[in-house]
């Protein structure tokens, strides 16, 4: 799935801005993940902040923000529904702790990102 953005919507503060460090309107982006409640939609997507780590930083983002250009759905997504939230994303990145695991940079973690990530952009 690819979207594009058509506006910026401030995680800090819940309104539209005019730009953002790690994303920018009218760019397009894979969507790694869709996390769903029953009051907000968002998208995991790729976004590299800190040019002296070269490890993306996939963050979640309002879906408000952006429209599909492709809605080809990646072959490794699943759905996981716990606790009123729908996620589709692949199994591994759908464990508990996945994602902090990620961040703290666990082999494991960036290898199960890497791999499945280049997974989501081949059928991308």
């Amino acid at each position: 799935m690819i979207v594009r953005c058509i506006q910026i919507i401030s995680p800090a503060t819940g309104k539209v801005v005019t730009d953002h460090p790690a994303i920018r309107v009218g760019a397009e982006y894979p969507v790694l993940e869709v996390s769903t409640t029953a009051r907000r939609v968002e998208l995991r997507i790729p976004e590299l902040l800190d040019t002296t780590d070269y490890r993306d930083r996939p963050g979640l983002w309002d879906a408000a923000m952006f429209t599909v250009v492709s809605s080809r759905m990646p072959s490794c997504w699943v759905a996981e529904l716990e606790d009123g939230r729908l996620t589709l994303a692949p199994r591994e990145w759908q464990r508990a702790g996945f994602w902090e695991d990620y961040f703290d940079g666990v082999p494991a973690a960036v290898d199960d990102y890497d791999r499945l990530k280049a997974e989501i952009l081949a059928d991308a």
